[in-house]
């Protein structure tokens, strides 16, 4: 392993809960001088007394160069970089008027999750309805799949920084990586931001299919078509969709709705088994499952922008209305049956900032009796932007059209010679999806398409 090159510097962690006492722990680790802001003089005392967070992570020790504070205002002066580490409900009563200390050449990186209940807001439209206009831009976010429990022990972890100026996500990136804790980067704050949020919500279901007894195809349902809720939401607030494929979609949200460590699973879980919210929250010691208001956010988030998410209706009404979770289930099972994507999502690629549909892309090839083509052209370099919506079903559209072009007439000879011109037409989109990152999942897709083609 090569250990990173990066700067030391001070670091203030805003939030002494356990994500926050573990971030402390890593910049500690890193070398960087870190002060830990915490609400409590409980938690405050112990961590400079015990070198321990006694109260919300016992059982791992925190560096001794690590110290805590009551004082907000003099860890924020003191600081160069500004982790803001509280629960999104809490962040406006948190910052508040402690904003306006915050410098130019300071960095804020918010490692929250969630979605503000009473405006509806992402952690970043606080953070910059709180920050002085000129600070925006310095303005970074945290996430991905990250026990606090984990990062405080030191097992490797990544997760993605986002930020609008990739050269800001590049420097945080670096302040924070080291052989234990890898930093990707991006400039899809708002997929980041959502893909987070979303998450914890389908943890609580996942966590209620749990507690109800029901096995593993349950699980993967819930975890597969509320990522597909999640895309939408995302892209209707303008996100890339790839970013849902990423360490803060697909990977945050498979930790949370699997690990036993997550607070909102095992609030699901509970719920699963009959109990009551208000005992689980009261039994928590003021822990937090970020899912539960996010859940009444995300409801009427998806109301107003007019994106159906079945699955997070149903949560909020076993959550907040008392329903049966039973009952849900059925009724989320029972709905009027319909295609896997919805029709207006499968439009294929994003091409150089223009939408190309997939199957204008395979009718490039041409009918069974165009002449046939010397030699296949090269492989073409790939574009530099590509951004694919549920490249699955939209490929398995394309595999029947491309049956309908070969079968429906010509020699064998000739079907031979379009199914070869539909390889190579396929092939831009084939080289642009897996240079974007998509992943083995979506490269397989793919070559099922050109493995089942050639068995027409």
């Amino acid at each position: 392993m090569t250990d990173h090159v990066f700067e030391r510097t001070k670091v203030g962690v805003l939030g002494g809960g356990s994500w926050g006492t573990a971030l402390a722990i890593h910049c500690a680790r890193l070398g960087h001088d870190t002060v830990m802001w915490a609400r409590g003089s409980d938690t405050v005392d112990a961590v400079n007394r015990l070198h321990e967070n006694t109260v919300y992570l016992p059982g791992y020790p925190c560096p001794p160069s690590l110290r805590a504070s009551s004082d907000l205002g003099a860890v924020i002066t003191g600081s160069e970089l500004l982790l803001m580490v509280v629960p999104t409900q809490y962040i406006v009563a948190t910052l508040g008027e402690a904003a306006k200390l915050l410098q130019p050449h300071q960095v804020m990186v918010s490692c929250s999750k969630g979605i503000s209940l009473a405006s509806l807001e992402t952690v970043e439209e606080l953070l910059e309805g709180l920050v002085p206009p000129q600070f925006r831009s310095r303005l970074a976010y945290l996430s991905g799949p990250s026990f606090a429990a984990e990062v405080a022990a030191g097992q490797p972890t990544a997760v993605t920084v986002a930020a609008k100026d990739d050269q800001l996500a590049a420097r945080v990136q670096a302040l924070l990586s080291n052989p234990r804790f890898r930093c990707y980067r991006s400039t899809d704050v708002v997929g980041v931001e959502i893909a987070g949020a979303l998450k914890n919500v389908l943890a609580i279901a996942c966590g209620i299919s749990d507690g109800l007894g029901f096995g593993n195809n349950a699980r993967a349902a819930l975890i597969t078509r509320g990522l597909y809720e999640i895309t939408k939401l995302a892209v209707a607030r303008g996100a890339n969709p790839l970013t849902m494929s990423g360490l803060a979609g697909m990977g945050d949200l498979v930790l949370t709705c699997t690990g036993d460590l997550s607070r909102n699973r095992t609030v699901g879980l509970r719920l699963g088994r009959g109990e009551r919210l208000t005992d689980i929250q009261a039994s928590m010691g003021g822990a937090v499952a970020e899912g539960v208001p996010t859940a009444v956010a995300i409801r009427t988030l998806s109301r107003k922008l007019g994106v159906e998410c079945p699955i997070m209706e149903g949560i909020h009404r076993v959550i907040h209305e008392g329903a049966n979770a039973q009952k849900v289930v059925t009724e989320v099972m029972s709905r009027e049956l319909k295609p896997e994507v919805a029709p207006d999502i499968i439009k294929g690629v994003i091409v150089n900032g223009s939408s190309t549909n997939l199957l204008e892309v395979l009718a490039a090839a041409g009918p069974p009796h165009t002449p046939a083509v010397a030699e296949a052209p090269p492989l073409p370099p790939p574009p530099p932007a590509l951004e694919m919506v549920a490249l699955k079903e939209a490929a398995a559209t394309a595999v029947e059209s491309t049956k309908s072009i070969l079968v429906e007439g010509g020699s064998s000879g000739e079907r031979a010679e379009g199914r070869e011109r539909a390889e190579v037409a396929m092939r831009p989109a084939t080289v642009a999806v897996m240079a974007a990152g998509a992943g083995a999942v979506l490269g397989a897709a793919v070559v099922l398409i050109v493995s089942r083609w050639r068995r027409v």
